[in-house]
């Protein structure tokens, strides 16, 4: 099921996102969606917190860019980055919430981390390159961080006048998205059909 992704300055990336606790089918199904709706957006990774909810899951595939063909689809459940490289790199960030706006981003070169798989196996691996720059990006989103935090004060104020265009909705994308007046009307802006733990109801 292909699901609107939320822009960039709406309710939902100010919550915080709660660990999963429940491994089931549900979460299966929720994890097929994901990839539904990145491989729609033309994307290589999206949080959970994307398509308005506020839970500790990502998805990433790079399989679609040149070098990384036999890469395999990702599914990232509770992530934690256990170290990172002192080496940092720089390269050209965009993001399906904030469509339109591509930066380039400094970050770590490599990282260690450890997840549940989509396959609910435990895994702590080492990233490098645009594996890890991809993790990274999508880990700051579980966080409330975009990666337009990170540039430096004179380009977030560059950019600033195209972040408010997309706060107000006046975006124009091929694929479905939630603007802050969609997700008022939703009032909770959550998917209820999907419950992870106690927390989320």
């Amino acid at each position: 099921m292909i699901m609107p992704i939320y822009l960039y300055g709406t309710r939902i990336f100010d919550e915080p996102v709660h660990r999963i606790t429940q491994f089931n089918d549900r979460l299966v199904g929720l994890v097929r969606s994901m990839f539904e709706t990145l491989v729609n957006g033309d994307g290589i990774g999206l949080a959970a917190n994307q398509i308005g909810l506020p839970v500790s899951l990502f998805v990433m595939d790079l399989s679609g860019m040149s070098g990384h063909e036999g890469d395999k689809p990702l599914g990232v459940i509770n992530p934690d980055v256990l170290s990172s490289s002192e080496v940092s790199v720089t390269m050209e960030e965009g993001c399906l919430s904030i469509p339109g706006v591509r930066e380039d981003v400094s970050r770590p070169e490599s990282i260690i981390v450890r997840f549940t798989d989509g396959n609910f196996q435990e895994v702590q691996m080492e990233l490098s390159g645009v594996s890890a720059r991809v993790f990274q990006h999508e880990y700051d989103h579980l966080h409330q961080k975009f990666f337009v935090e990170r540039l430096s004060s004179v380009k977030r104020q560059l950019v600033r006048p195209r972040l408010s265009r997309i706060r107000r909705g006046d975006v124009d994308t091929l694929y479905p998205v939630m603007t802050g007046k969609d997700e008022r009307q939703k009032k909770a802006g959550r998917i209820p059909e999907f419950e992870f733990g106690t927390q989320i109801k």
